[in-house]
Parts: C-alpha cells; sequence; structure tokens
C-alpha cells in the first residue's frame, strides 16, 4: 500500500489522508467519535468562540486545508483561510472544527464565497468527540529498542499511534523513564525510527515473565509524518476487514 503523508496543526490530530476518497478518509475516522448527532447542530456549532477548522475537498491529493472557523450567519458556517488561501473545489467537503474541548467531523458543501470568508451549509449530521491525540490502533510488529551501551531488546506491538504506542517484553527488561531509540516494523506498511520515553510498565494481568510497556514518541517532522503512515495504513486495513453494512456511509464517494 502506497500512502502519502500529511498532517495537521490542530490538537485533534487528524491522520494523513494518504490518497483516500473523503468517504474512505471519514470512514476510518468515525469508529474514534461517538453516535451521529441531528438534534442542536446550530447550538454545538454556533456559539460565541471560534476554532481552527480542516476542509478536505474531494480531490484524492488534497491533504487538508487550515482554516480559521468564524461563527455562524444566517445558517451558514463561516471559514477565513490561514495562510495564502485554499484553492480547492469544495462543493463537496468534509469539514473537521476544533473548538470548546471537541473535535466536530461532519460533511457539507460550499454555499458561497464573499471577501475572502467561504460560506458554507449547516450539516444535518455531526459526529463529535474530546479534543485529544489520534486513537490507538491494535496491530502485529515488532519493536527493537536500542539502549545505551548497546543492549538492543526486542518487543511485540501491542497497539500504536502517532504519538505512543504500547508492546510486550520479557519482564524486567524496561524501566519507567527510560529514553530510548526505538524502531517500529509493521509488516505491508513499512518502518519508523525514533527516540522514545518509558512512560509504564505492568506486569499485572500479563502472561508469567511478560511485562506490557507503554511509551512516548519525539517526533522529528520527518518521522512524525513516518509515523502518521504507519498509523493509517493500519486503519485502512481495518476498514477493509469491516462488513459491507459496517462501511455503507451512504455518501457520494
Amino acid at each position: 500500500m502506497s500512502l502519502t503523508a500529511d498532517s495537521t496543526e490542530l490538537g485533534m490530530m487528524l491522520p494523513m489522508r494518504g490518497g483516500l476518497s473523503i468517504a474512505e478518509y471519514y470512514e476510518s475516522l468515525i469508529y474514534e467519535f461517538g453516535d451521529g448527532l441531528f438534534d442542536g447542530i446550530p447550538t454545538m456549532l454556533c456559539g460565541e468562540h471560534r476554532g481552527d477548522a480542516v476542509i478536505f475537498s474531494t480531490d484524492v491529493t488534497d491533504s487538508g486545508a487550515h482554516f480559521y472557523f468564524e461563527g455562524c450567519e444566517a445558517e451558514k458556517l463561516i471559514f477565513r483561510p490561514k495562510g495564502l488561501g485554499a484553492q480547492e473545489d469544495y462543493k463537496k467537503s468534509l469539514i473537521f472544527i476544533e473548538r470548546d474541548d471537541f473535535v466536530y467531523m461532519f460533511f457539507s458543501g460550499l454555499n458561497y464565497f464573499f471577501q475572502g470568508r467561504f460560506y458554507f451549509d449547516l450539516p444535518r449530521l455531526l459526529y463529535r468527540r474530546a479534543s485529544r491525540g489520534a486513537k490507538r490502533v491494535r496491530l502485529n510488529g515488532i519493536i527493537t529498542l536500542r539502549k545505551v551501551g548497546g543492549v538492543e531488546v526486542v518487543g511485540e506491538l501491542h497497539d500504536f499511534s502517532p504519538t505512543g504506542a504500547s508492546f510486550f517484553v520479557a519482564t524486567g527488561a524496561l524501566q519507567a523513564g527510560e529514553n530510548i531509540l526505538a524502531e517500529f516494523t509493521i509488516q505491508d506498511c513499512g518502518t519508523c525510527e525514533t527516540v522514545v520515553n518509558v512512560v509504564r510498565t505492568q506486569t499485572e494481568g500479563m502472561p508469567h515473565g511478560q511485562c506490557l510497556v507503554g511509551i512516548k514518541m519525539s517526533l522529528t517532522k520527518d518521522q512524525k509524518r513516518r509515523a502518521e503512515h504507519l498509523y493509517l495504513c493500519k486503519k485502512a486495513e481495518e476498514i477493509k476487514q469491516l462488513p459491507e453494512y459496517a462501511r455503507n456511509t451512504r455518501m457520494l464517494r
């Protein structure tokens, strides 16, 4: 699978789109949100507080443009582009707004453009979750950790996100607080090497002699792109394995 990376500036931590249609990208993220909301949408979106936004067009090469969300006017959502402005066709769009400690996700269409601002229709269906890092995915893979002095520890990955991971190793192999060079290897998706910090170890409930280790990553810009690549690669595999009725969003692709 060949995926191209993108990134966002927002605390909502959206993974790369990787050439997916907006419906496929939506499907890869929807399970991180709660049930769809039909009622009270103007109240949730049109409060006094402004926010940040990312808008994706139907162009599969569009990695998402950053906007300021400026609230509502006459039942229209108002967005002002950051930087030089957006050049995409937003007739059909997937929109993310972060405000009031929540991330909102929905489909909408551009109604009109006026004086440097984009006016979108209010959505009929809205998804919401607390603003936080990307949800981890379960996966099979190997993590190789190289400690000071040349000691090498190999673990079995348990779950993974672009900011952290957990894995199984022998009890006593690692201690909380250690900073270690780690290399992730995930079949059919690739590798990523970065410095990690051990934040916890757990032996309770684990098989005899095994320990579950949780880590946080210290990523450069390039390493972040690689980590996001691995994350969405596995998310795409999850979507493909879902039954057709669970994947059907009734949205235009």
